[in-house]
């Protein structure tokens, strides 16, 4: 559901985060429709420069404004998708089996779909691609971060950094640690669902119908088997 402009307001002036707790930027401007929906959202970013993004990419959280990454948007819209293009043709299916749509209508139908599905295979695709870059991404901050972390504790332990310099930084590394790992969590298991999603998975197999046997009609009077009489001849001596 959109989010309102009376709804995002309280928000001008102030920082918004991506879902993992990093701050983005500052709310600097906003755009809404003749609905009163959300449209857009301006962003100074932490260089100064301004960047203007989708109104779908934001929600509300609590006290939070929080700014959805474009992959992430992306992986949801493609996965409803698919919930329901998937879902209608084995619906179709199942009604054609059974004799409950005529075949030229459950073709169209099904062309419909079919195409449907081919379209969210090549965004997939896309989207499988950004997944894989922001994996590569995230896995050189990790290191990085990784690599800051044991030189301030080389530093420290040598006596070149006091306790104080090396509890404030290494708190600010392990919150990034814990932020990062958690984004590259969730880039991963996204990758591997839609890496699941093969093509030969994507489009089921056309249904055919199942012959309906006709019923086997019930013997007729005629060709009932007659009760058989026995007589016994009783000779006197």
């Amino acid at each position: 559901m959109p989010i309102t402009l009376e709804e995002i307001r309280r928000f001008l002036g102030r920082s918004l985060q991506d879902p993992y707790g990093r701050t983005f930027g500052k709310v600097v401007g906003i755009s809404a429709n003749l609905k009163d929906e959300i449209t857009g959202v301006g962003i100074e970013v932490g260089n100064g420069e301004f960047v203007q993004c989708p109104g779908d990419r934001v929600k509300i959280s609590a006290d939070t404004l929080v700014l959805a990454p474009t992959w992430k948007v992306e992986a949801e819209e493609f996965r409803k998708e698919f919930d329901v293009v998937t879902r209608r043709l084995r619906a179709l299916d199942e009604l054609f089996s059974v004799g409950d749509i005529q075949k030229d209508v459950y073709e169209d139908m099904r062309k419909q779909h079919e195409d449907a599905i081919n379209e969210l295979k090549s965004k997939r695709k896309s989207i499988l691609d950004t997944l894989s870059q922001r994996s590569s991404t995230l896995n050189t901050q990790l290191r990085q971060l990784q690599t800051h972390l044991a030189g301030n504790k080389m530093f420290h332990a040598s006596g070149e950094f006091d306790d104080q310099s090396y509890k404030a930084v290494s708190d600010a590394i392990d919150t990034g640690l814990v932020r990062a790992m958690a984004e590259r969590k969730e880039v991963d298991s996204i990758f591997g669902y839609l890496s699941k999603l093969d093509s030969s998975s994507t489009v089921p197999a056309p249904a055919t119908q199942t012959p309906v046997a006709a019923p086997t009609p019930a013997p007729s009077a005629a060709s009932q088997p007659k009760d058989q009489v026995m007589v016994l001849h009783v000779r006197e001596t």
